[in-house]
């Protein structure tokens, strides 16, 4: 029987806590709580914590700057790292009871984290009017509650794509793809690049593998399914996996899709030294909200996004994504941890230097505000955005346990690469994984 990483975490924290006893009570208030200050005010300190590259963190930093500046008596303590390490840290953090009072959440990872009471259900703090969500649409609303409950909210709300630079086909004599394209188009069209670049170069990075989504869980949604059912199940049939994995050791079998070796060596990459903003492949996925972080890579060519292909005939895969802000349920002051996040999504003081750096704003009000103020590229991310997500239908939180399963699919995706599995191993496994880890978290 296996345990999730969580719970590991948890069973390991607890027995340092039995170990070390309560030498930590001198020091909890450099971590947070209040004191009062020297007119009478009540001193608060808060954690905040976020992923994000250099450029992310300048802009995270200069919005709490500005919030403390309005709210004197508040200082907010600052944690951020990528996107693994992020992760990774808040588990921990999370398993010792010493999790941030504000936390950047993602809705693949939300239910690991909202199902174990982690998180504040902040309907009170909507009702009271501390946050105010009357300019969000209620389709972003309901996409930050878990079991009916708000447990986040959008600071930004965003859909994926292809991108591609328009020169770069241009000068392969490769003809761009149609904005809306099947699967069987973009396997056609990537051995089509393929041969038109140079010797040791790709169509493409793999993105057969590593996460779950979105790309596996588009394919999935197409064909009527996807990952999760609503009571936490797997939703996807093996046959489903199977042509997936199928689909793309194909193309990395042909030379099309970066092989397993370059993908490990470049998956970790910085942005500015991925593959295709070294001009090593010509497609990349990417969220919306990032295309003008590569549009500043490019000196020629004004690079423009696809939608994501799709199962010829079958449905659509959209659903809304987005960064949301939640509020830890062990917080010693969730007012003004709430007060921080109204000030992020509903001021232009935060919204001048947030603008579309995870999406466009969950306030209608502030996306209007923010479309001035952008540059070409991210107003198309914007256009893009509002193009696709008229697709986008509702989808089922991933259950508990979520973490070990995209392991076990990085896992025997990377197996299928190196030739250590067959696709059909690589599946099998990787379903008999999924159900025992599903199945225990429940």
């Amino acid at each position: 029987m296996k345990f999730s990483k969580f719970m590991f975490l948890m069973t390991l924290s607890i027995l340092s806590i039995l170990i070390i006893g309560g030498c930590s009570s001198e020091s909890s208030s450099d971590s947070g709580g209040s004191a009062q200050g020297a007119d009478g005010e009540e001193e608060i300190k808060l954690r905040f914590s976020w992923w994000g590259d250099t450029s992310r963190n300048e802009i995270y930093n200069e919005i709490i700057d500005r919030f403390e500046e309005e709210n004197p008596n508040i200082t907010v303590d600052r944690e951020f790292g990528g996107w693994t390490d992020y992760w990774d840290r808040l588990a921990t953090q999370t398993a010792g009871g010493n999790a941030p009072d504000i936390v950047s959440m993602h809705q693949f990872y939300v239910s690991d984290y909202a199902r174990r009471g982690a998180l504040l259900n902040l309907q009170s703090l909507v009702d009271d009017g501390t946050i105010n969500l009357e300019s969000f649409a209620e389709s972003t609303v309901d996409s930050g509650k878990v079991d009916d409950e708000l447990i986040m909210v959008a600071k930004g709300v965003t859909m994926p794509g292809w991108v591609y630079n328009p020169v770069q086909l241009e000068e392969l004599g490769v003809e761009a793809p149609n904005f809306d394209w099947t699967w069987e188009e973009f396997q056609a069209k990537m051995l089509e690049v393929d041969k038109a670049m140079p010797e040791g170069d790709f169509a493409t990075a793999d993105m057969g593998g590593g996460q779950l989504q979105p790309n596996f869980r588009y394919y999935v949604r197409q064909q009527g399914e996807d990952l999760f059912t609503e009571d936490g199940k797997l939703g996807f049939s093996e046959e489903t996996l199977s042509k997936w994995w199928t689909m793309w050791d194909d193309l990395r079998q042909a030379g099309a899709v970066a092989d397993s070796a370059t993908t490990t060596e470049f998956e970790s990459a910085a942005l500015e030294q991925k593959l295709f903003t070294i001009g090593r492949s010509a497609f990349y996925q990417i969220p919306a909200n990032q295309l003008h972080l590569y549009q500043e890579q490019f000196e020629n060519g004004e690079l423009q996004m696809l939608r994501m292909p799709q199962v010829e005939g079958g449905e659509n895969g959209e659903y809304i994504e987005g960064a949301y802000l939640s509020i830890t349920k062990e917080s010693e002051h969730p007012e003004a941890a709430a007060k921080f996040i109204d000030f992020f999504v509903n001021t232009e003081k935060s919204l001048e230097l947030f603008k579309v750096e995870q999406g466009s704003p969950g306030s209608s009000e502030m996306a209007e505000f923010v479309k001035p103020l952008l540059e070409p590229a991210q107003q198309r991310a914007v256009d893009y955005i509002q193009e696709t997500v008229e697709y986008a239908e509702p989808a089922a939180y991933a259950p508990l346990g979520i973490s070990e399963v995209e392991q076990a699919f990085a896992d025997n995706a990377a197996a299928i690469g190196f030739g250590e599995k067959t696709v059909e191993e690589a599946v099998t496994d990787f379903m008999e994984t999924a159900e025992s880890v599903i199945g225990f978290a429940e």
